[in-house]
């Protein structure tokens, strides 16, 4: 299904009819939101690590440029913008009335200090510095005017200014993430303050009196971390909690049956992706038919990569193991994203051609793999894990799985640990998701970041580095397409598997409005 059709269902079925509360508990919403949290933000720094746990900090510190529940650019402390020196510097105004939460403006400086501050962060499974990597130099024109400088036409940079919060400058150049971490940072640009934070427990935060955008619903939000699923939903049943985000999909359809449960969904600018160590010729999860160590890694192999695509059946994982809560993808985001190529379509499964395949690149009698994945982090991860070891084994690849918390899977895939992994990623537009995901790992110039197996492909990357710096869109967008269909068809460097579904619920008549990222925002909590 096109995201253009997903975003039309959202829109007509996500909200269901609003009905009343008791007057105490509706009293109640009217001051404290209380809300259940799957994942603990692993840092209270904005700047810190860009994942989804982190959005949550999108209520404490605003971007510079805002976005959409659809993940499109909007007005947020820059109120407007516009490329000049033919696309060689972008001029970013900032909102007169735009104030941090002690009562100051925020100003150009703000927003300088901000930008030079992401790419001094060390120590991050994720960072945020190909946000900022075209930016050669910031130029404040005035209290309100900055420009931002590259070496060359840049197209993209107000989709990464929405990913780069504001910090005040008053905060000092010596500004660290453990100082955030220890809750002596009190001055705050989003919505909402900061009131107490313990990680892995609960977030708690009080209405920014000094927000210049639309006041929230509730003066007061804790977050409570119920990492467990069934614990999250008992919670909501029972009124401990008024809204829960990352509804398990086996309990989507008892909650829309619920005459006191709102339930809202959206489809995620994200996708599941299976992807694989070409880097080494020993990698450390590959062994021969018999278990022992192999010296060549025959996922350096293109026949191997599609044997092991079309291996999988990506319907039945969708229906059976995400029961319809996502969608088969082909692509890195749905299809009909700008972007994405309509010659990819998904890979249908073909056991007789996997096994063929193999043969041909020297493998008969198929080889054994390690699949890792996280048993936390998504819904169903370790089942949908468990699915793609049994469609692999059924063609000769004869496939385990470990699975591990997010908190030790993360930092052990960015130290190269896996041969295969199974995980997500999500992105505002193809730019980021490629640069990120698929583009070969290069450090010095911030790209291939979410790249942890080391998959390549330099015919590719080609492509996208004429994409980079076109300014036309419908050419970058074709650029990126011609790209997809070679590293993703082709090629087969990364499976892509499904889009997830994000999925809310909370007790009437409060609803959530959902993001295409799966953030979590009490600002996005209101009344039906």
């Amino acid at each position: 299904m096109k995201r253009s059709d997903f975003l039309k269902a959202a829109a007509a079925g996500g909200f269901l009819a609003a009905a009343g509360l008791p007057r105490g508990a509706r009293a109640q919403a009217a001051g404290t939101l209380r809300a259940g949290l799957k994942l603990s933000p692993t840092s209270l720094d904005p700047h810190f690590r860009l994942s989804g746990e982190q959005n949550l900090l999108r209520a404490l510190h605003a971007r510079f440029v805002g976005m959409s529940a659809d993940g499109k650019p909007e007005p947020g402390i820059a109120e407007r913008w516009r490329p000049v020196n033919d696309g060689m510097a972008w001029e970013f105004t900032l909102r007169a009335d735009a104030k941090f939460s002690d009562g100051t403006p925020i100003t150009a400086e703000d927003a300088a200090y901000s930008i030079a501050r992401v790419p001094t962060i060390t120590g991050s499974a994720g960072a945020y510095h190909i946000f900022v990597r075209a930016i050669t130099r910031t130029e404040v024109k005035d209290a309100r005017t900055i420009l931002l400088h590259t070496a060359q036409p840049y197209p993209f940079m107000v989709e990464d200014m929405t990913e780069v919060a504001i910090l005040s400058k008053s905060l000092g150049a010596e500004l660290r993430t453990a100082d955030f971490n220890a809750k002596t940072v009190r001055v705050f640009s989003g919505p909402y303050t900061l009131v107490d934070y313990r990680f892995g427990e609960f977030v708690e935060m009080r209405r920014n009196p000094h927000w210049f955008g639309a006041a929230p619903a509730f003066e007061t939000v804790n977050f409570k971390v119920i990492s467990s699923d069934a614990s999250r939903m008992a919670a909501l049943l029972a009124g401990d909690v008024q809204a829960i985000d990352e509804v398990s999909v086996s309990d989507i359809a008892r909650l829309r049956r619920d005459a006191n449960i709102n339930v809202t969904q959206i489809p995620g600018m994200r996708v599941m992706y299976i992807a694989m160590d070409m880097d080494r010729d020993v990698s450390p999860f590959v062994r021969d038919a018999a278990g022992q160590p192999m010296t060549r890694n025959p996922l350096k192999d293109a026949r191997v990569r599609q044997a092991l695509s079309l291996a999988l059946n990506r319907q039945a994982i969708v229906e059976r193991v995400m029961e319809g809560a996502a969608s088969v993808a082909s692509n890195l985001l749905p299809e009909g994203t700008p972007g994405t190529s309509a010659n990819l379509r998904v890979v249908t499964q073909d056991v007789e051609r996997a096994r063929r395949l193999l043969a041909e690149a020297g493998y008969p009698n198929g080889f054994q793999i390690t699949i890792h994945a996280t048993n936390d982090r998504y819904p169903n991860d370790e089942k949908v894990a468990q699915a793609i070891a049994q469609f692999w084994t059924r063609i000769g690849v004869r496939t385990e799985v470990q699975t591990m918390p997010n908190a030790a899977y993360f930092p052990a895939a960015a130290r190269q640990t896996f041969s295969v992994m199974a995980a997500q990623y999500g992105a505002d537009n193809i730019s980021y998701a490629y640069r990120a995901l698929v583009h070969t790992f290069n450090r010095e110039q911030g790209l291939g970041t979410a790249n942890r197996t080391r998959h390549s492909s330099p015919r590719a990357d080609a492509l996208v580095a004429q994409a980079l710096v076109e300014m036309d869109e419908a050419k970058r967008n074709a650029l990126f397409a011609q790209a997809a269909d070679i590293a993703i068809g082709e090629e087969a460097i990364i499976h892509m598997v499904y889009h997830p579904a994000y999925v809310y619920a909370a007790r009437k008549p409060l609803s959530v409005t959902p993001y295409y990222n799966g953030a979590f925002l009490p600002q996005a909590v209101a009344r039906a």
